[in-house]
């Protein structure tokens, strides 16, 4: 890329800053058209800024039309760029007699016949545009009117310096002054859509275990750790890359002109050995800190927001499958047939009624009580037959497709429970119904969660929502302030597969969570090893002493049922009490039939086997 490339590279991230190319119009603006047409006598005065493609006219008085109604035109048609571009004033008496200009389109399609522009500069030196006053016959601008439209137009480029430095602390992240996510789309759209740019990459960089590093050591070591991580980051940037910080554990950058593949996966590479190449150290005790990386590459008409959507969606790709780094395909040659037709399908499976929904009791261990069911979603295909979850969650959650699916289960479920609570006396039965780090992320989730209710005639307290540890360890700001809403409604929260990640035991005292299901690893070796026994007493423990419930997964044998039991677990869920059924096989009435005799004795935390 040339630097005069970079240049405007430069020009049209600082235009970006703005925040005002294709706005609406403004009377702080129009007045200063306004007063210019008055003072130089002219029938039209427009504010215009120029764009990578076109001119945008923040303020057009006197022009009527369907340029009015474009406000703007391509750059062909644009006599501001001139000024702009030299950071000079640009006179025209009549454009009729000038050689030079004599076929300009502004001539043929606009009537411009004379023309006085001045260059809108910022207070850093880039040009931005021009204000300018013209006259559809010819018109010799004084020297008078030469120094009233330069004063104005300083005044202009003051006010626009004043939106530029108010964006600015909108546009970037406060911890680093790095742009935010909403900046770096807009640097993405400027480099996609100019020339001279090549392919375009974008890598989405996760910072591991983030939040429960911030949670062990608190959150001052916690920001001077993610100030350290994006210098390390930037030493492997070159003059063009840009740097962002998409969320809090989630760093992007913005490489232009990739020459291939390769390069995009040893610059991958390189971050990531940056990210890792040496501890991080607290109070004198080193710290690892690891990376995940995912990354996209522009096609043909993809803008700067989908680029960055699909780069974040291979870094949840790749967090899910526990890789380093994982590159968006589009047309996924990698993937076998079957997988590539199944990726192909999931869309739409909804609308195609193929998403269904079983039910899997959550039992209380003493009497075999049903508490409630936890909704899980299933997949039959017509064509290819019954799909595992473990196939398609994960692929769900890489494309999106996860959100709809994510509402049809919980809509599903909570209408099923109406029903159930219709049947059987008393409001204890409840539901659990799993929701996904990108529902959670979408704006206006917890309306949606109130109104799914609301049909289905339940309170709030009827429903709880599982979430991941990746949001409970390090949820960003849209994801808390929809939980915290979603909570408000009455709806209980519980931490799904307790202990398999990363979480720090100080984030269950400040997140708010109401239950914790264990994970399956840790019932295992529950009847064998004095180990799992040991960390299962201590995690209920915890649960015990901060009131929170404590379901255990995965309960497949009666050894493990008492013993989870014997040491104070109230609830289980799993293949020993029932697997999971479609709501017409479920008997409501029914207590598991494994409720009987204790499974052995108990010595030391292990179950032995019953006697012959």
């Amino acid at each position: 890329m040339s630097w005069d490339a970079i240049a405007d590279n430069a020009r049209l991230s600082a235009l970006r800053e703005l925040g005002i190319i294709d706005t609406d119009p403004e009377a702080e603006f129009d007045r200063f058209t306004a007063l210019a047409a008055e003072l130089l006598k002219a029938p039209v005065s427009t504010i215009t800024l120029i764009d990578s493609d076109r001119q945008f006219w923040k303020s057009a008085y006197g022009i009527t039309g369907s340029w009015a109604e474009a406000r703007g035109t391509p750059l062909s048609h644009s006599l501001c760029q001139e000024p702009m571009t030299t950071g000079t004033p640009l006179v025209l008496s009549d454009l009729r007699a000038d050689r030079e200009r004599a076929d300009c389109l502004a001539l043929r399609d606009l009537d411009v016949v004379a023309y006085a522009g001045m260059p809108l500069v910022l207070a850093d030196g880039f040009a931005v545009g021009a204000l300018c006053v013209i006259d559809h016959e010819p018109h010799e601008w004084t020297e008078r009117d030469l120094a009233t439209l330069s004063s104005l137009a300083e005044m202009v480029s003051s006010m626009l310096d004043l939106r530029r430095g108010l964006n600015q602390q909108m546009l970037h992240d406060p911890l680093t002054g790095l742009p935010n996510r909403a900046l770096t789309v807009s640097y993405g759209e400027t480099l996609s859509g100019a020339e001279d740019t090549g392919d375009l990459l974008a890598l989405a960089i996760g910072i591991d275990r983030l939040g429960s590093l911030s949670g062990v050591h608190g959150v001052m070591h916690g920001d001077h750790l993610i100030n350290l991580l994006a210098r390390r980051i930037a030493h492997q940037l070159s003059i063009e890359d840009v740097l962002g910080r998409l969320q809090n554990d989630v760093f992007a950058v913005l490489r232009p002109r990739l020459m291939d593949h390769a390069e995009a996966l040893d610059l991958a590479h390189r971050i990531r050995g940056a990210v890792c190449s040496d501890p991080i150290t607290f109070h004198g005790e080193p710290m690892e800190v690891s990376a995940t990386v995912g990354m996209a590459i522009a096609g043909p008409g993809i803008d700067g927001d989908t680029l960055i959507g699909r780069a974040l969606s291979s870094l949840e790709r790749a967090r899910i499958q526990e890789e380093d780094v994982v590159t968006f395909v589009p047309r996924t040659e990698e993937e076998t047939p079957v997988r590539s037709r199944v990726r192909g399908a999931l869309a739409g499976a909804v609308q195609r009624g193929e998403i269904f929904v079983n039910f899997q009791p959550i039992v209380e261990l003493t009497t075999g009580e049903t508490a409630g069911y936890e909704a899980l979603a299933r997949w039959r295909h017509p064509e290819l037959g019954l799909i595992g979850p473990s196939e398609f969650i994960p692929l769900a959650e890489a494309t999106g497709d996860i959100v709809i699916i994510g509402e049809h289960v919980l809509r599903a479920a909570c209408a099923q429970l109406a029903i159930w609570r219709s049947m059987v006396p008393g409001d204890d039965l409840g539901v659990t119904v799993n929701i996904s780090p990108l529902q959670l992320a979408a704006p206006g989730v917890a309306k949606m969660v109130r109104s799914v209710l609301e049909g289905a005639g339940l309170p709030g307290s009827a429903l709880t929502l599982e979430i991941t540890e990746k949001i409970f360890v390090s949820p960003g700001p849209v994801q808390r302030a929809n939980l915290e809403e979603i909570r408000g409604l009455g709806v209980h929260v519980a931490l799904d597969d307790f202990g398999t990640g990363y979480s720090a035991l100080s984030y269950l005292k400040h997140f708010p969570v109401d239950m914790i299901k264990v994970d399956r690893c840790f019932l295992d070796g529950l009847e064998t090893d004095r180990r799992d026994a040991a960390l299962m007493r201590a995690i209920l423990s915890i649960g015990s002493g901060m009131d929170l419930e404590v379901v255990a997964e995965g309960v497949e044998t009666r050894a493990q049922r008492e013993l989870l039991r014997l040491s104070g677990c109230q609830w289980g869920q799993g293949f020993l009490f029932s697997e999971p059924l479609p709501a017409d096989q479920i008997n409501l009435h029914a207590a598991p039939s494994v409720f009987g005799a204790p499974a052995g004795p108990v010595v030391d935390g292990i179950v032995a086997a019953p006697e012959p």
